[in-house]
């Protein structure tokens, strides 16, 4: 882990009477460069008030001239960009992986040094990050503005582009070995250069400027995304998602699991660090992950905009043949480091290409209450309506050795405004119960729910509810029922 502070300038005009004879300076661990995995999307989390309060340059809140500096380096990004959760519900901790920005008077318990305005401290990994944290200095006296620097108060935008190109892996060239004299914000004094310089700007493009060629899935009349959210622990009590793929070639998909970044959107018991599996038929092990931007294939990953924002969360690219395959989805744990329980979410993305698809996902996990509950996901591609088979299992698990079973599930299915499409209790209350009988989709028990609505394309989201709040294991289900290829 680096630190790296950022001082008051000793003279306003420092910036200015720099030459440009030299260049910009890397950020370096026993030789080797530091930088983030290329094509990846650095998701922020700003956490520096709720509050509002009118800065000289406009900005309402210092949360707003924060993202206005990250979206300064951001055109300058061909193979990374920022992102930001602005007013951020995750509390900054040192080692969580999340890339927190706050106010405090202490850097996670430590002094600041004397004159300090922020530091940045870095995480990496074989010479990528892994977690960046920022933090200003609570104890000056802020505001955002442009122009000459007007101590004792401070302008808080100037030094957050510099400390975000610390999060970037620029290093202060006045303090390279031998000093370089050149205009960057990237010096370690402030002055009243209130922008990025040309030395700074080369600085992230020799970084950045090249890498994997970015990808887009293309849009296809298929189950694109699947994906369900759970309970996970340990034992039996872990969440595994089941797929089938069909047709008569090979598919590439990319298997994912979001757990601790689900935080940033106010799950408050997302799992801390996840761990993904993925069996064939047989119960073979034919991939597994701990922290996907160590893998060989994060790179491609990123290209596709499917990296997890966490880096200890998990991912696989996989080209996998037509059949049956289970993903397990669990806490990271050693000798050191005990399982521990949270919600997690399982992923399957249909990257299209060939012509073989995701022709259905099932996952069984523990189905508490509120953030607790079980959820399937699912995009329909395309321009035509699909026919769909969306079910919940749950005392017919019981007959398959599993204990603790969701006694009475109850299924909602929303779209994507979140607008309830259809609910179901008991499935042969089902207005489809016929079709759900013809297409062999029938739930084994009368108080298992299931549904055939015809989908038009969008996002869908089935919800798994105990009846009356109870609890229990279960198995949510969805069945692509148009022909098969």
């Amino acid at each position: 882990m680096k630190i790296r502070h950022f001082f008051p300038a000793v003279t306003f005009a420092f910036a200015f009477t720099a030459s440009t004879s030299f260049g910009y300076v890397r950020e370096f661990d026993n030789g080797i460069p530091l930088a983030w995995v290329k094509d990846r999307t650095v998701a922020m989390q700003l956490s520096l008030g709720t509050g509002t309060r009118t800065l000289r340059d406009g900005f309402t809140s210092f949360n707003d001239s924060a993202i206005d500096a990250l979206k300064t380096w951001n055109p300058h990004l061909a193979h990374l960009q920022f992102s930001w959760v602005k007013n951020s519900p995750v509390t900054a901790v040192e080692g969580d992986d999340e890339m927190s920005v706050i106010f405090d008077n202490k850097i996670f318990g430590s002094s600041f040094g004397s004159g300090t305005l922020a530091v940045t401290l870095l995480g990496y990994r074989n010479g990528n990050f892994e977690e960046t944290d920022t933090v200003f200095n609570s104890a000056i006296s802020w505001d955002s503005y442009r122009g000459p620097l007007t101590p004792p108060v401070f302008d808080f935008h100037r030094v957050a582009i510099h400390e975000f190109g610390h999060t970037l892996g620029l290093d202060h060239p006045d303090e390279a070995k031998p000093p370089q004299n050149v205009v960057a914000i990237m010096n370690s004094t402030v002055g009243n250069l209130d922008t990025l310089a040309q030395d700074d700007i080369n600085g992230v493009t020799a970084i950045y400027g090249t890498g994997p060629a970015y990808n887009s899935i293309p849009n296809a009349p298929v189950l694109m995304d699947l994906s369900t959210r759970g309970m996970t622990s340990s034992g039996n009590n872990v969440l595994i998602g089941g797929f089938i793929v069909q047709g008569s070639q090979p598919a590439q998909l990319i298997v994912r699991c979001l757990a601790f970044s689900l935080a940033s959107y106010g799950i408050s018991n997302a799992l801390g660090d996840s761990v993904i599996q993925l069996h064939d038929a047989n119960n073979n092990l034919i991939a597994s992950n701990d922290d996907w931007f160590t893998s060989s294939n994060a790179e491609t990953i990123s290209s596709y905009h499917r990296d997890p924002p966490n880096s200890i969360e998990s991912a696989l690219l996989v080209t996998l043949n037509p059949g049956n395959y289970t993903a397990i989805v669990k806490s990271f744990s050693n000798a050191q480091q005990p399982a521990t329980a949270g919600v997690a979410l399982f992923e399957v993305y249909d990257l299209r290409k060939s012509s073989s698809r995701l022709g259905n996902v099932s996952t069984r996990g523990q189905v508490g209450t509120g953030d607790a509950i079980l959820i399937g996901g699912l995009i329909v591609g395309g321009s035509t309506p699909k026919p769909v088979v969306v079910r919940a299992l749950g005392p017919t698990l019981s007959q398959f050795g599993v204990t603790g079973v969701l006694a009475d599930p109850y299924l909602e299915l929303r779209d994507g405004n979140g607008n309830l499409v259809e609910a179901n209790n008991d499935w042969q209350q089902s207005p489809q119960a016929a079709t759900i009988m013809a297409d062999g989709k029938a739930p084994p028990n009368a108080k298992e729910p299931a549904m055939a609505p015809t989908l038009t394309p969008g996002n869908y989201t089935a919800l798994v509810i105990g009846v009356g709040g109870t609890t229990g294991t279960a198995l949510v289900e969805v069945y692509d029922e148009s022909a098969s290829p």
